[in-house]
């Protein structure tokens, strides 16, 4: 089964919402919320995702390709709102540039950080602005390239937080942990006859 490969916004945001993603049960620890957002665009000739690559100095996860988000404020209503105010604060993207079409299950991290993904529209072609003590910089990955199941690599583990490790290649470049993780849970409910591929890596 191929994977889902659509270059039309509209037919990308029709099948994200036919098959929802079931919850799935972490251990019951004392985790931080913390919320990232999906930012999806129309590049110039196909859907494109917005990731950011971490400083080398961060205290957690340090040159990490991730998604722009964090950790929840007290002041923060709901973590939706945190998810938006985290990616104004790092690339410059404000909220009302964001059209949000829905969420993914919640996905742990090593750090007892509790990561609730949003999948967002981004409706504006205005130019990012970068919290250089967090941000080192801005990468824009074709989607179809992360949602094809056959270019993910797996790890296998004996462990009931992380049974998986998922990586992806990208241009001499790997994307891995909670930020592959949760782009793997994309891709299966984008393509679910495909969740049984992948490659790997031992």
């Amino acid at each position: 089964m191929k994977p889902f490969v659509s270059c039309q916004l509209n037919e990308f945001v029709t099948q994200f919402s036919l098959h929802p993603p079931a919850a799935q049960a972490w251990p019951d620890f004392a985790w931080h919320k913390s919320a990232v957002l999906i930012p999806v665009r129309q590049g110039r000739s196909e859907l494109e995702v917005i990731l950011t690559r971490r400083t080398p100095h961060l205290r957690h996860h340090a040159s990490q390709i991730c998604f722009p988000g964090g950790r929840m404020d007290a002041s923060d209503p709901c973590l939706q709102y945190t998810a938006l105010r985290e990616t104004q604060e790092e690339i410059g993207l404000a909220p009302q540039q964001v059209d949000i079409i829905g969420q993914l299950p919640e996905q742990p991290v090593l750090s007892r950080f509790m990561i609730q993904p949003y999948l967002g529209v981004v409706t504006s072609e205005s130019p990012f602005y970068l919290a250089t003590d967090e941000v080192a910089e801005v990468l824009t990955v074709p989607l179809r390239v992360l949602l094809d199941q056959r270019n993910h690599l797996q790890v296998k583990r004996n462990d009931p937080l992380y049974p998986t490790v998922h990586f992806i290649p990208w241009q001499g470049q790997l994307i891995w942990g909670a930020t592959a993780a949760i782009i793997r849970t994309l891709a299966d409910q984008m393509n679910p006859q495909g969740k049984h591929l992948y490659t790997p890596v031992f």
